[in-house]
Parts: C-alpha cells; sequence; structure tokens
C-alpha cells in the first residue's frame, strides 16, 4: 500500500497542524514572501475607505443640522450615516491590527490587544452587516407590501439589532475564548 493511501499517516499527518493557541500557526504571507504584498494594499484600502467613511459622516452633517437628527432626517441619510459609522470604526480597529502586524512581522501581542482587536473587529463588521440586512428587508417591504419597516423612537430597534446583538454574540465569545491569533490578519 502507497504511505499517501494509508489513512493513518494521513491522520497523524493532520494531528501535526492541529492549532494549540493561533500563535503556533504561521503568519500568512511570511513563508511564501507575500507578507508585505498582502499588508500593504490592505493598509492603503483600509486608510481610504476610512476616508471616504468619514467624509460620508461629514458631509451628512454639514448640510443638516445634528438636533435635528431623528426628528427631520430621512431614514435614508440616518442609515447612510449609521453604516458610515460602522465602516469608519471597523477600519479604524483594523487599521491598528494591520500596522502592528506589518511592524512586528508576526501575530499581535499580547494575546489580550490580538482579543482587543478581535472583538472589536467583529463587533463592528457584524453590526454593519445586521444594518444592510433590515436595509434591504425594508426595501423588499416597500417594494411588495408597501409598508415601511419603523425603527422606533431614535431608531432604538434598528441600534439595538445592530450593536446589541453583536455585542453579546462577541461578548460571550470573547468570554469562552474564541478570540485570538489564527495566521491571518
Amino acid at each position: 500500500m502507497h504511505p499517501a493511501n494509508d489513512s493513518t499517516t494521513l491522520h497523524a499527518n493532520c494531528n501535526k497542524t492541529e492549532p494549540k493557541d493561533g500563535y503556533d500557526l504561521p503568519v500568512y504571507g511570511l513563508e511564501n514572501g507575500s507578507f508585505y504584498l498582502i499588508h500593504i494594499p490592505a493598509i492603503v484600502c483600509i486608510i481610504l475607505s476610512f476616508i471616504c467613511a468619514v467624509t460620508a459622516i461629514t458631509l451628512s452633517f454639514r448640510f443638516k443640522d445634528y438636533r435635528s437628527f431623528y426628528t427631520k432626517w430621512s431614514k435614508g441619510e440616518r442609515l447612510i450615516v449609521y453604516l458610515s459609522a460602522c465602516d469608519g470604526l471597523f477600519n479604524f480597529c483594523h487599521l491598528f491590527d494591520h500596522i502592528h502586524m506589518a511592524i512586528t512581522r508576526g501575530h499581535v501581542s499580547p494575546k489580550e490587544l490580538c482579543v482587543f482587536y478581535a472583538f472589536n473587529n467583529t463587533l463592528f463588521i457584524v453590526a454593519q452587516v445586521l444594518v444592510v440586512n433590515i436595509l434591504a428587508i425594508n426595501v423588499f417591504l416597500i417594494m411588495f407590501f408597501n409598508k415601511n419597516m419603523g425603527f422606533g423612537t431614535r431608531d432604538w430597534r434598528l441600534l439595538l439589532w445592530a450593536f446589541g446583538l453583536p455585542l453579546v454574540g462577541c461578548s460571550l465569545s470573547a468570554a469562552f475564548s474564541q478570540f485570538g491569533p489564527n495566521g491571518q490578519s
């Protein structure tokens, strides 16, 4: 029998690569020399996206009074601010993650800092996904049933869904040590 077909050999090889804490995994791109080819464009894209998010928020508030955000702004105008805020916060946190890895050419350490980055990155990207989810459902309801979703006074339902659910999920993930290095950024 050929050794590559031996199930015992395959099982033994699988056990050799099982990660213990994430720090034993190689950082993606270091082994083949593509580390900076990955991180430098990522940092540039993150900065450009952050600039766009800040610009969207700045222009939104430049032409509208912030005191009338919940009373005179349309739902669409508020959603642009929410989406831009989620994107900007995610990019702000993710930028430091990439810069840290680019400088150290390794995993983010100490682990608590890695968990902090992972917690915030996950929180803000999931919040953005959930805002988009509600936006899509609202558009569907308007188009097919001529119904417009109510987000509650000061958009509390939307904000609870978008930030409350990810906050609970991220808190549970952190409590059960599910955040940490995984070899990727």
